[in-house]
C-alpha cells in the first residue's frame, strides 16, 4: 500500500493504492470538498493497464461523509485489523477459500 499527500491551499488530499498487479490498480483518495466544508469526498477508482487506453482511471465508488464518519470508518478499520491480526498467522497466509469450498464438495 503506498500513500500520498498532496496539501494545495491548506486543502489536504490523500491518496492510497488500495491493490495493485501487473494488469489493475485500485486507488482510494480522499479530500475535502470545497462548496460542502463539512464534507469530505472518498473515491475509488479502478485502472486497467491492459486496456486500449492504460491510463484511463475510471470511478468505482464515489461518496460524501462528515469528519465523525471518516473517524468512523478508521475506527472500523483499525478494529477489524486487531481482531484478526491473532488469526493471521504466516501459516494462514497460504489459505485459498476457493479451494477449500471446492473440497466440502
Amino acid at each position: 500500500m503506498s500513500v500520498s499527500q498532496s496539501n494545495t491551499h491548506h486543502k489536504a488530499e490523500v491518496h492510497c493504492v488500495l491493490s495493485a498487479s501487473e494488469t489493475f490498480i485500485e486507488t482510494i483518495s480522499i479530500k475535502p470538498i470545497s462548496a460542502q466544508p463539512w464534507l469530505n469526498e472518498l473515491v475509488i477508482k479502478t485502472q486497467l493497464l491492459t486496456a486500449k487506453d492504460p491510463e484511463e482511471k475510471r470511478v468505482k465508488s464515489r461518496s460524501c461523509m462528515e469528519r465523525d464518519r471518516l473517524i468512523e470508518l478508521r475506527d472500523a478499520i483499525s478494529l477489524f485489523l486487531d481482531e484478526t491480526h491473532a488469526v493471521h498467522e504466516p501459516h494462514d497466509l497460504q489459505f485459498n477459500p476457493a479451494s477449500d469450498r471446492n473440497a466440502m464438495g
